[in-house]
């Protein structure tokens, strides 16, 4: 068929780009969109979560708090309490315990009864001295009277000079029996009192080491372990301290040197004391020699055996200097100053804070800080010039 004039198109379809022309531009564009995505998302989450090694690196330290006990610190040593008037008690006889009224933490006095043994025996010992003397006794009378009737006849020239003498012997022997049983009944009686063990010194029980029903003995072969005691005793008026210090050390320290004392079992509080006694000899193998520090404020709660530390003072502290308060101090380097005014760079959780402070003098590389701080604080302790406020950094050494 003849193709007419009004039938006559132009032909486009050369003009059409395939999906194959079209696609690698298409995949250039995502990808570019892609790429800046990521960028951009790295940035942001480096903002927010910033990546540890790419942190600018601060050193730090804490805010030192130093109290005027160590401030004049000579020496410090570790020691323990322990009472000087102190006593273990034992029993003087074998015995089975049958009273036993005191248990450890009990407060005693001298005298008071510790412990009772079973005296059934020594009693009828007690009964047998009492009776051989009664009977001594009674010679002793008779021979007495014998003795007298003979030196009336013997004067009146009525009987032989040999029965006064026989009377006067028997008198003797008698008074000298009498004197036996005595000696016999005392000791009985004292064997018999050995039963009831009493307090020496007023204290405090620290240590029970039998139990009722049990016996005892001199030296305890039996059931008082290796103590050879029943109970120990400790006066807590009479507590002092126990402290080795280094022979090299000693020469630091003089009797009647101030001593400030801190004892675990009391954190926050401290006692007082002075050099009592230096011991003289040394330990050859620690080569330590011994000290002991009186203390001028005990109370209840010490007891002997506590872990302490002493601090040794120089001399001539006055005792109004130890009562004043703390200094805080910080390196001179962790100072920013700024406007006139003086910064330290406190460290919350990888952030910085800068916080403002009053300086007060400066020695040995540290600076007193009178304001701003309480003291413990972690700080910026160099290189503070570049830092600002709200800062995250990495923290690399304290």
């Amino acid at each position: 068929m003849a193709e007419t004039g009004t039938d006559r198109r132009p032909d486009l379809s050369a003009l059409r780009m395939s999906e194959e022309d079209y696609s690698p531009r298409r995949a250039r564009w995502w990808f570019w969109l892609l790429g800046g995505a990521i960028i951009a998302g790295g940035v942001y989450f480096a903002y927010r979560l910033p990546v540890p090694w790419l942190l600018p690196e601060v050193e730090t330290a804490r805010v030192q708090v130093l109290t005027p006990t160590q401030a004049s610190t000579v020496l410090t040593a570790t020691g323990y309490t322990y009472a000087r008037a102190r006593a273990a008690v034992g029993a003087k006889i074998i015995g089975r315990v049958v009273d036993l009224p005191v248990d450890e933490g009990d407060t005693i006095a001298a005298g008071d009864i510790i412990a009772v043994l079973d005296s059934e025996d020594l009693q009828a010992s007690v009964r047998l001295a009492e009776a051989s003397l009664n009977e001594a006794r009674a010679r002793l009378a008779d021979a007495e009277r014998e003795f007298a009737r003979q030196a009336d006849l013997v004067e009146d020239r009525l009987t032989s000079q040999a029965l006064y003498d026989t009377a006067l012997t028997q008198r003797e022997v008698a008074l000298a029996q009498v004197g036996t049983a005595e000696a016999r009944l005392n000791s009985a009686q004292a064997t018999l009192d050995y039963t009831v063990v009493r307090a020496p010194i007023d204290g405090v029980i620290i240590e029970r080491n039998i139990e009722m029903g049990e016996m005892v003995a001199p030296g305890g072969f039996t059931s008082q372990q290796s103590t050879g005691s029943i109970v120990r005793i400790a006066d807590p008026a009479s507590l002092e301290v126990e402290a080795d210090i280094n022979e090299s050390y000693i020469a630091r320290l003089q009797l009647g040197q101030r001593a400030s004392i801190r004892v675990d079992a009391v954190p926050g509080f401290e006692y007082s004391g002075r050099l009592r006694q230096i011991v003289p000899t040394a330990d050859r193998q620690r080569a330590v020699v011994q000290v002991k520090v009186s203390i001028d404020n005990i109370d209840e709660r010490l007891v002997p055996d506590m872990s302490c530390t002493v601090t040794f003072l120089e001399e001539g502290i006055d005792e109004t200097e130890l009562i004043q308060p703390p200094k805080l101090l910080v390196p001179e380097q962790a100072i920013q100053y700024a406007g006139g005014a003086a910064f330290l760079f406190q460290v919350d959780d990888g952030r910085l804070r800068r916080v403002r402070v009053a300086l007060g003098e400066a020695s040995d590389g540290r600076v007193e800080v009178l304001e701003g701080v309480q003291g413990g604080e972690t700080i910026v302790s160099r290189d503070v010039s570049s830092l600002e406020d709200g800062q995250r950094v990495r923290v690399v050494g304290s």
